[in-house]
């Protein structure tokens, strides 16, 4: 039996990210005999003529394709993927052939019915994939009843009905997803993206905007990390990245966990780089600091997200402001570049904590780090804050929350704030926004080789602070304020 994975994502902002998902159910895919090949959208200039392609000449019996993101989740330029995935990838894919098409990836997890219905397809698998796409692979080949696979949505008679889910257990079986044999690395390598790598599954965090356990569950699944540091030593020896990343979305907890994967890349020797997505400034240890320079990690990612108690509470973190004051010295201690991650308009969010996290990041975090800005709240189904949008009257139980709507902070205006915030990224070189970094230039697009080419060893958005000092010698930091109160001259 032939099965033809598509994974839609075609977003390279701020790097491309390779399919790691759609890579894991393609390995387990090919476990079980199938045979199998990956057609990744985000470097194709044409989908359509090239999805007619692939189907035309691979004749498969079973397409699946992963989805990434619904949106980009910024508010000051919201942009809807689904509408593109419908137009490009979904509609041409039931042109070309008449197989079962099924759904699946992240975004499907987080609201599988109302993806389903925008799509207009009778198939979707929510939660992980691997098990469940060969259980409904093996329904389709022998012909047996597909409504009895685990995790599967679909239509019967005119109603969606949803599947539980079942949790895979032990990670350490799974097929590893080899993502350098399903696409073309060289082209991710070009553009400097990092090589996800996954740790675990799960997260018992229960931040009030977030909705990762509705996606992996809240109960940590871990990897032995034996096995981890085995998948990097043959990542290393098949396809040389410059950098690779643990994807979690918290690395650091449980702690032990991420101590001992260290300890493992150091006794080996393993000579590559290393960063990741997510550290818990709550889980940052003078012991965990010190490994992670030993183990060569280049950067990380921490994620406080504000610089006031009140909102820190309001937004359902587990630390406190000492901790990530903490784990801001620890890590500058250690020599560990950081891109910091503060998002703004909460609930209860003014004027007053806003300058309250702004004075925070002045007075501990460094000047060499990169800030990360983002402005608005978009109300997720399955997060906790629906709960209270629900109960201040922002949504109502039938609001439709595929299409983005982001919450409203009763204490200021969401143009006082973007003011506000827009005025310090100005005016601070190491501030961003994904609005700043939305766009490929000649000057990113050449960094980005300069970078893989020569495998330069510093942060590529350190390039970010070199531009923004250039603006201020030049002037055109200026130009940017005037225009900024132009733009906001009625909130000031």
């Amino acid at each position: 039996m032939k099965v033809l994975l598509i994974s839609s994502n075609r977003e390279r902002h701020p790097w491309p990210v390779p399919p790691i998902g759609a890579c894991y159910v393609a390995s387990g895919l090919e476990r079980e005999g199938y045979e199998v090949q990956l057609l990744d959208m985000l470097y194709v200039d044409n989908p359509s003529s090239e999805i007619s392609e692939r189907v035309i000449g691979f004749a498969p019996d079973l397409v699946g394709v992963s989805i990434r993101n619904i949106d980009n989740l910024d508010q000051q330029s919201s942009f809807f993927y689904l509408e593109d995935i419908k137009r490009d990838i979904i509609d041409p894919v039931r042109k070309a052939t008449s197989v079962p098409l099924v759904i699946g990836g992240s975004a499907v997890s987080i609201m599988p019915e109302r993806i389903m219905d925008y799509l207009d397809v009778n198939y979707a698998i929510h939660g992980e994939g691997e098990n469940a796409f060969v259980e409904f692979a093996r329904n389709i080949e022998s012909e047996s009843d597909t409504s009895l696979t685990e995790g599967l949505l679909y239509r019967d008679d005119g109603k969606i009905v949803r599947n539980p889910v079942t949790r895979i257990e032990n990670l350490n079986d799974l097929a590893l997803p080899r993502i350098y044999r399903w696409l073309d690395w060289s082209r991710y390598g070009l553009d400097y993206s990092p090589y996800p790598v996954q740790t675990k599954r799960g997260c018992a965090l229960k931040c009030s905007y977030c909705v990762y356990n509705e996606i992996e569950g809240f109960r940590y699944r871990l990897r032995d990390p034996v096995k981890i540091v085995d998948e990097i030593e043959e990542i290393v020896a098949n396809c040389k990245p410059s950098v690779i990343e643990f994807t979690d979305s918290t690395f650091n907890i449980p702690l032990d966990h991420s101590i001992a994967i260290c300890r493992e890349i150091i006794r080996r020797g393993i000579r590559t780089s290393f960063n990741t997505m997510g550290i818990n400034p709550g889980a940052v240890t003078a012991e965990l600091a010190e490994l992670m320079r030993e183990a060569n990690f280049i950067e990380v990612s921490c994620t406080p997200e504000s610089g006031s108690e009140k909102m820190l509470k309001a937004l359902g973190k587990n630390f406190t402001l000492e901790a990530v004051e903490r784990a801001a010295s620890l890590l500058s201690s250690n020599g560990i570049p950081v891109i910091w991650y503060f998002l703004f308009g909460g609930p209860g969010e003014d004027e007053s904590t806003i300058k309250e996290t702004f004075k925070f990041i002045e007075n501990n975090i460094s000047k060499l780090d990169l800030v990360f800005i983002t402005s608005g709240i978009r109300v997720l189904q399955g997060a906790p804050l629906c709960s209270y949008a629900l109960s201040t009257g922002q949504i109502t139980k039938d609001s439709d929350l595929l299409r983005p709507i982001w919450l409203q902070p009763k204490g200021i205006s969401r143009k006082k704030m973007l003011y506000i915030i827009n005025r310090e990224i100005i005016t601070h070189p190491n501030y961003i926004n994904l609005q700043d970094n939305s766009e490929e230039t000649i000057f990113s697009y050449l960094l980005k080789r300069i970078y893989s080419i020569f495998r330069l060893k510093e942060p590529l958005w350190t390039n970010v602070m070199r531009r923004d000092i250039l603006y201020r010698i030049t002037g055109y930091n200026r130009y940017r304020l005037r225009n900024l109160k132009k733009k906001y001259e009625e909130t000031l």
